[in-house]
């Protein structure tokens, strides 16, 4: 499918998953134009929480983030449970949904997973995301990703509207993650990344400048396990927290033109309530609050929390909620419901799972089906994934 420069400059950009996920896609057009182990215990989750809120906040006050491969959601058994699953990563995807659950990783686990964003509009704009996780004796669990991001190919025209000719435009961003626990139940993660995101060749863009920029950014990551630090529960019980996309904006022609990465901050909770012989059930919550269009500044003009700071311009949080029900070990059904009201998405997930045994080792499939903007059909997304 072409595109023009003029119309929409490297692909479709308008997916509408969402303020933390595929829709920031949607954006990209937008900023292109304007082109040893961590001794924390449980006090740092707090101070955690606030040092991402300040990292993040920078000066990104009413801007739209760009790099939207750093926001959408790797996994179809995440996306199946409405992508309430901070606190429940079990996989090499939790290198993207909390470094910290590295810690528990046992073995060896490779993940893929392929997603067309607007198979109402294009084609060719897609997601791909590898992920790698394996045990780290002594330490706890470290992993890889590669995650590339597809938009399309765009038709460069001049003012007249004269073909000049077919460019292409991705983003592609290495990552590296490790988690390890800290004390018993408590462990800390930690993610760092490259993007690099290229919009348009020189020779296509109206100014001659090409639409090119990267940066770099690092997640932070806590997960508690509540049962073993309190063994009195009556339920396993999961804590997990993670700021994610600390790092400085991207900018595409200078600085001054430059976006913020989606800065992001996930808290959530999981459970397993039900724990039979052959079948188990999870329930799980997340938290989402976007740090894009927040601002911290130290003025006396504006000091009306105390002499140090004061923040505003805050989005509307995204509330997610997911269930899980799996029999045997091999066949899992999944449900949820995304509750993005700025994103204009309110809708339910669907998903299915399957474990097929090799061995000692196991292949599992995932499928899932999310909502977009309403304007948009719903995404199916599938993975593989592969422990050894």
């Amino acid at each position: 499918m072409k595109r023009r420069t003029g119309e929409r400059l490297a692909g479709e950009r308008v997916t509408g998953e969402g303020r933390s996920g595929e829709r920031l896609v949607g954006n990209a057009a937008a900023a292109g134009s304007r082109t040893a182990k961590m001794c924390v215990g449980l006090f740092a989750l707090p101070l955690l929480v606030l040092l991402g809120l300040m990292l993040a906040a920078g000066n990104s006050l009413a801007q739209t983030a760009g790099a939207a491969s750093l926001t959408i959601t790797p996994g179809a058994r995440a996306d199946g449970m409405g992508r309430a699953f901070v606190a429940l990563p079990t996989d090499a995807t939790a290198n993207f949904w909390n470094p910290a659950a590295l810690a528990y990783e046992k073995g060896r686990v490779f993940g893929l997973m392929h997603a067309q964003l607007v198979p109402d509009l294009a084609d060719d704009v897609y997601y791909e995301n590898l992920c790698y996780a394996m045990h780290l004796p002594g330490w706890g669990g470290v992993g890889a990703s590669l995650v590339y991001l597809s938009y399309g190919k765009s038709m460069a025209t001049d003012e007249t509207g004269f073909e000049k000719g077919e460019f292409t435009s991705n983003e592609v961003s290495p990552q590296v993650h490790i988690g390890t626990e800290v004390m018993r139940g408590l462990a800390v993660g930690l993610s760092l990344k490259y993007v690099y995101v290229n919009l348009a060749p020189g020779w296509a863009t109206p100014d001659g400048v090409a639409g090119n920029g990267d940066t770099f950014g690092a997640d932070i990551g806590i997960l508690a396990r509540l049962q073993d630090m309190v063994p009195s529960l009556p339920l396993p019980v999961t804590l997990g927290v993670n700021v994610q996309n600390i790092g400085p904006n991207i900018a595409y022609i200078d600085q001054a033109q430059s976006d913020p990465i989606g800065r992001n901050l996930k808290i959530g909770l999981a459970a397993q309530v039900l724990n039979l012989p052959k079948v188990t059930g999870i329930l799980a919550y997340d938290f989402n609050q976007s740090l894009v269009g927040t601002m911290f500044r130290f003025a006396d003009e504006f000091n009306t929390l105390g002499p140090w700071f004061v923040f505003y311009n805050i989005d509307k949080p995204i509330h997610n909620v997911g269930a899980e029900i799996t029999y045997g070990e091999f066949v899992s059904l999944r449900g949820g419901y995304i509750h993005d009201k700025q994103g204009d998405i309110m809708d339910p997930t669907f998903g299915i799972g399957f474990v097929i045994p090799l061995g000692v080792n196991n292949l599992a499939f995932d499928y899932a089906s999310v909502p977009q903007a309403r304007v948009l059909d719903r995404v199916n997304k599938f993975s593989l994934t592969f422990r050894f």
